[in-house]
Formats: structure tokens, sequence, C-alpha cells
């Protein structure tokens, strides 16, 4: 939902950004089709925040937007960031157990990796506003992570 209401607002906001939105974008349906691929053979239910996650995505997505390329650019830093951290404990609670994931998680993290780095060459300012999208952008990731660790 963030790359969607990013990408929707681009034309305003950051015209030039689209087609690296439209990239980014491209890789979280996937990492979502991996995802999800992966819980069904497991005969794992998707988590019922997933929900909240696309409205949460839209909401965050379109404040940030707000803010043009920097706003963009130090959400996707910082949300990024956050599924990083995530993803690497993930990996070490699996440990060995379940080779397919830890593939599937390592072939995604790298994408993830990427999306931060944009964010972190920008050099996104240091400004207060700037510092708000980045603490607000961890924060609600740190929140969908937890709800979905949970629902």
């Amino acid at each position: 939902g963030i790359y969607q209401a990013q990408r929707l607002l681009a034309p305003i906001f950051w015209r030039e950004g689209r087609a690296l939105l439209d990239e980014m974008l491209a890789h979280e349906r996937e990492h979502l089709r991996i995802f999800t691929a992966l819980l069904r053979s497991r005969g794992i239910r998707s988590c019922y925040a997933i929900g909240l996650w696309r409205v949460g995505g839209w909401a965050l997505g379109t404040v940030t937007a707000l803010f043009g390329r920097q706003g963009v650019l130090a959400c996707t830093e910082s949300v990024e960031s956050t599924v990083l951290a995530h993803l690497a404990e993930q990996k070490h609670r699996i440990g060995a157990r379940d080779p397919e994931l830890i593939e599937a998680i390592e072939s995604i993290e790298a994408q993830e990796r990427e999306h931060r780095d944009h964010g972190t060459e920008a050099g996104a300012s240091a400004s207060l506003p700037l510092r708000m999208v980045r603490a607000l952008s961890r924060g609600a990731t740190e929140i969908a992570i937890a709800l979905s660790m949970r629902l």
C-alpha cells in the first residue's frame, strides 16, 4: 500500500520517481506472492492483520508522498531497515529447519536492501519534518510486524 499511494501521488509531488516506485512496488508484490505460496504449501493461513497493513500502508504512503522525493525515500529507508531487521530475526529463529523458507527470505532480503539503499543514498535531509517521517515510518512498520506476529 505504501508504494501504491506514493506512486499515485508521484505525478504531483515527485514525477521523476514513478519508475523507481513502479520497480519497488513490483518487488513487493512478488514478495507477497512468494510468502503467500509458502504459507499455503505449509497449510498456514495468512495473517488477519493483512487488511490493516494495506490501509496503514496507504495512509503512510499518502502522508510521506506529500513530502516529495525526500519524504518517499526517508520512508523507504525506515520501512526497509525495519523489515530487514525483522527478516534477520526470523532467519535466526528458523535456523536450518526450513531451507526453502531461508532461501526465500534471502532472495527477498536482497531486494529489500536495494530499496533501503535507494533511501540511504538519497541522503535524505535531517530536517525535523523528515525525522518525523522516518520515526512514523519505522513505528508504523514495527506495529504492523507486531500485530502480524500475533494475529
